[in-house]
């Protein structure tokens, strides 16, 4: 004490229990442990011992101390929401939704590291951890147990390191200011909670379709993708509630604002340029472009695939669905050879066979009436159909079928002396 105040002198040494500005000006207060009762002290009146604190642990000890002190821990509300989380991450694990890219993931841990580096203040040693979910939603949120979830839609709007750093300081401000718990206990008090994961079917997940046939070796019928909305029902209004994520205006402002200081008072730690920060991220981008292709939103799927290319980062898969959106765009001279042109491209990156661009080379001859060099691309696309079937028995013999059917009603077969019947 550097000023004598209640049964206080000046020297005593004295217990701070929480923090927080006064109403009617801008003086801050200490929540000070007295032998009678707590008291509010004006913060000129004490010197702080150790005032080494990180950054986190004075938004913890501004925002949350006080109410830890009246109210305690609120450890078994805390333990639903630690079993909440893991529920969530078993479950989107189980139907394939978790979006595995070591790089990315190993590039967003070295940022929390920095961020975050300690443990976080809960009432059971908690540590930050990280899952990106396979969705087109641009969602971000976080855990009481600092579980943060990213979804590959929210990164792909990420354009450096800045936006980045943001998400993941947002995140981490719901989990340090508690408002999972915060909210939580509004829900228990209004009696609206139920533990619903259990009623989310539980379906094998085709979004993977939507990315990198060739990798995996397994031809897919991309059209048959039927399930990538079966992250969204994850993240519904009100499964966020029932966790506690279901941020209100003021929550969201607070957290914005914390990740805002935050930025402003560490961004010289952070110096990955734009390109890097984009060939780290461009695997989560080019999936999201694929899921947006397969949901019909073509012009957003252009922009992300183009996104890639224009970084110089594009693979076999990106050029491919550059293709794809271009066949889908446009119906001129100039847009067929361009992506006919994307396909070359695709084809000389490939390490090996990628059936799906004999198709789509097809479809594009067709259209331009060349049904001689169609004819060539839906028998090359039907031989290797039918090398992948002798390799793999129980592969799903529908995209056989098909091309079969394509071929004797366009008169493609390879014994008729015809190019085509449309002639």
């Amino acid at each position: 004490m550097n000023r004598k105040f209640s049964s206080y002198q000046v020297g005593d040494t004295v217990n701070i229990l929480g923090y927080k500005e006064t109403e009617f000006s801008e003086k801050t207060q200490y929540l000070v442990k007295s032998s009678f009762q707590n008291i509010h002290v004006n913060t000129d009146r004490i010197d702080l011992i150790d005032d080494d604190f990180t950054f986190w642990e004075n938004q913890w000890f501004q925002h949350r101390a006080r109410d830890v002190q009246n109210n305690g821990w609120h450890s078994s509300n805390r333990d639903l929401l630690h079993i909440d989380a893991m529920e969530f991450f078993e479950e989107v694990k189980q139907n394939n939704l978790v979006f595995e890219d070591e790089v990315l993931y190993d590039y967003l841990y070295q940022l929390i590291f920095k961020i975050h580096p300690s443990h976080l203040i809960k009432d059971k040693n908690r540590i930050v951890h990280l899952a990106i979910i396979k969705s087109t939603e641009p969602t971000y949120f976080s855990f009481d147990n600092g579980m943060i979830i990213l979804t590959t839609g929210a990164i792909s709007l990420a354009k450096n390191e800045s936006d980045i750093v943001k998400m993941l300081s947002e995140c981490l401000a719901n989990t340090v200011l508690d408002h999972n718990l915060v909210n939580l206990n509004q829900a228990i008090k209004a009696e609206n909670r139920a533990r619903t994961w259990g009623t989310i079917t539980t379906l094998a997940s085709s979004a993977v379709m939507a990315y990198g046939n060739a990798k995996n070796g397994t031809y897919y019928n991309f059209d048959d993708a039927l399930t990538l909305g079966l992250a969204a029902s994850y993240l519904t209004a009100e499964n966020m509630q029932r966790i506690g994520a279901n941020y209100n205006d003021e929550q969201n402002r607070l957290v914005k604002s914390v990740a805002a200081q935050y930025w402003k008072e560490h961004k010289d730690q952070y110096s990955t340029s734009d390109k890097q920060v984009m060939a780290i991220l461009s695997n989560a981008v080019s999936y999201t472009a694929w899921q947006e292709f397969y949901s019909k939103n073509y012009e957003y799927a252009l922009l992300l695939a183009e996104q890639i290319e224009n970084m110089g980062m594009a693979t076999e898969d990106e050029y491919l669905l550059l293709s794809k959106l271009y066949r889908r765009l446009g119906n001129d001279l100039d847009t067929n050879l361009q992506a006919l042109a994307y396909l070359k491209d695709a084809r000389a990156m490939a390490l090996e066979t990628m059936v799906d661009l004999d198709l789509e080379e097809g479809m594009i001859y067709l259209r331009m009436e060349d049904f001689k060099n169609a004819k060539a691309s839906f028998l090359k696309y039907r031989e290797n159909l039918i090398a992948m079937q002798n390799a793999n028995a129980t592969m799903p013999k529908t995209d056989l079928k098909y091309i079969n059917q394509l071929l004797r009603r366009f008169n493609m077969y390879e014994d008729n002396k015809n190019v085509s019947a449309l002639d």
